[in-house]
C-alpha cells in the first residue's frame, strides 16, 4: 500500500509541477507572438483545464501525503524540515485558490505568470526538502 500511496504522491506533484514549467518555460513564451485575441483564448482554455488538474492533485497529494505520514512514516512528526514543506505547500494552495478563485475568473492573465512562479520556486524546494527527509 505504501508504493501505491506514494506513486499517486509523486505522480500528482509531478502534474502540478511539470504544468507550471510547461506553461511559464514553454507556453507563455510561445504566445507573446500571438495577437491578443488568440493569446487570451489559448490561455483560458489552457489554464480552465490545468487548474482543474491542480485541484486533483491538490486533493491528492493532500490524502495521500497524510496517509503517508501516518502509517508508514509517523517518525515526520519530529522533523522540522517536514513541518517547513507542509508549510510552503499550504502557501502553494493559497496561492493557487488566489490565482484560480480571483486572477483567472477576473481574466486578470497578466499577474497569474508571476504567482505561478512563485508556486514553481516553492514546489522546488518542496521537492529538495523532501530528498534530505528521505
Amino acid at each position: 500500500m505504501y508504493k501505491e500511496l506514494l506513486f499517486l504522491h509523486l505522480f500528482f506533484a509531478i502534474l502540478w509541477i511539470g504544468g507550471m514549467i510547461y506553461s511559464l518555460v514553454f507556453m507563455r513564451p510561445a504566445l507573446g507572438k500571438v495577437d491578443e485575441d488568440c493569446r487570451v483564448s489559448v490561455l483560458q482554455n489552457t489554464w480552465g483545464r490545468f487548474f482543474y488538474a491542480v485541484w486533483l492533485s491538490i486533493i491528492v497529494l493532500f490524502l495521500t501525503g497524510m496517509a503517508i505520514w501516518h502509517q508508514f512514516r509517523p517518525d515526520f512528526s519530529k522533523n522540522t524540515l517536514f513541518h517547513l514543506k507542509l508549510l510552503m505547500f499550504a502557501i502553494m494552495v493559497l496561492n493557487f485558490a488566489y490565482i484560480h478563485l480571483y486572477l483567472f475568473r477576473k481574466k486578470i492573465f497578466r499577474s497569474i505568470p508571476v504567482l505561478m512562479t512563485v508556486n514553481l520556486v516553492l514546489g522546488v524546494l518542496i521537492v529538495m526538502v523532501i530528498t534530505f527527509i528521505r
